[in-house]
């Protein structure tokens, strides 16, 4: 007579294939938790980086490369922003090329961005793209500046 059920065997099996879809599934999780953080940091350099374009184009024209060109801190993350403001060749010194770069340390002792030092200069070894010859990060703006007529 034959008994209804599942052998041990069976059992062992499907638990295997529960325990592997399940850890399949952890991993996704904790990796949208990483997801997660580099979404609110972007966005907190991204409003870092436009709060400084807003300040250097509140500030008066002839002031800007003294005062502006360097590193600056971002409130609310864990990194350093830089300023790199140059007259544009040509432009009788009426245009200024603005261009704000946020890098930041995120979980993990993740660097996002170039300034693995996060110093907000581009040291030696930093340059990933040595094309340009300036910090690069997802969280960067490039703008240009004109003199505002009197």
């Amino acid at each position: 007579m034959k008994r209804g059920g599942f052998t041990l065997l069976e059992v062992m099996i499907a638990a295997a294939v529960l325990v592997v879809a399940l850890l399949g599934l952890l991993g996704v999780f904790t990796n949208c938790f990483g997801l997660n953080e580099t979404a609110r940091n972007l966005t907190i350099a991204i409003n870092g980086a436009q709060e400084r374009l807003e300040q250097i184009r509140n500030a008066d024209f002839g002031t800007i490369i003294a005062n502006y060109n360097g590193p600056f801190n971002v409130s609310g993350l864990d990194g350093i922003g830089r300023v790199d403001a140059t007259y544009v060749a040509g432009s009788n010194n009426n245009l200024i090329d603005t261009r704000v770069v946020i890098c930041w340390r995120q979980g993990r002792n993740r660097i996002i961005g170039e300034d693995i030092n996060l110093n907000g200069n581009l040291d030696a070894g930093e340059d990933v793209n040595p094309t340009n010859g300036s910090l690069d990060s997802p969280a960067q703006l490039v703008t240009l500046i004109t003199e505002k007529e009197q």
